[in-house]
């Protein structure tokens, strides 16, 4: 029976021990997960922000893709320079595609006081008027930017058509 006792007081003896032990364990463990929800709750908040400003970010990118493409098409529409080369075998492949036989063509610098700097350049061509209308929707459509100035018609036999066109192009 001393046996049953001391056993029945080992237990109670261990179990005190245990509730004893997972007070002193428990008790702080308690305090770290509170302290663990109070951090998760401020790296929850730091990605809101961070994904906040990547999205600011990955439009302003969209926006400086967007910029880079309409300078390059305004740089070629208004080129840095005369460019008076690529003005000329334009030119001349428009002259050429509306089926105009290039007589003569003339360059000369000018200035408007809106526009800026230009280069005008005077064609002759010869041809009938189906391919002048062809020709004028390609400078129209050109990339770089011009304008025609004066058109002037003058008929040289029964079947052809001189043609002076004056186009004025920009630059900077």
């Amino acid at each position: 029976m001393k046996t049953t006792q001391s056993s029945q007081l080992l237990s109670i003896l261990l179990l005190m021990l245990m509730m004893v032990g997972g007070v002193f364990f428990v008790l702080p463990m308690r305090d770290t997960i509170t302290e663990l929800s109070t951090q998760q709750v401020t790296v929850t908040d730091e990605i809101t922000v961070l994904q906040t400003e990547y999205d600011a970010l990955a439009a302003l990118a969209d926006e400086v893709s967007q910029s880079a493409s309409t300078k390059e098409a305004l740089m070629k529409a208004v080129p840095s320079g005369y460019g008076e080369d690529t003005l000329l075998l334009d030119v001349a492949a428009m002259a050429g595609d509306a089926g105009f036989k290039l007589n003569a063509i003339n360059f000369s610098l000018g200035s408007d006081p809106d526009l800026g700097s230009t280069i005008t350049v005077t064609t002759n061509l010869t041809g009938d008027y189906d391919q002048l209308v062809d020709f004028l929707q390609k400078v129209e459509s050109s990339e770089r930017l011009m304008q025609v100035k004066s058109l002037n018609v003058q008929r040289t036999s029964a079947t052809a058509i001189a043609f002076n066109v004056q186009i004025e192009a920009y630059y900077q």
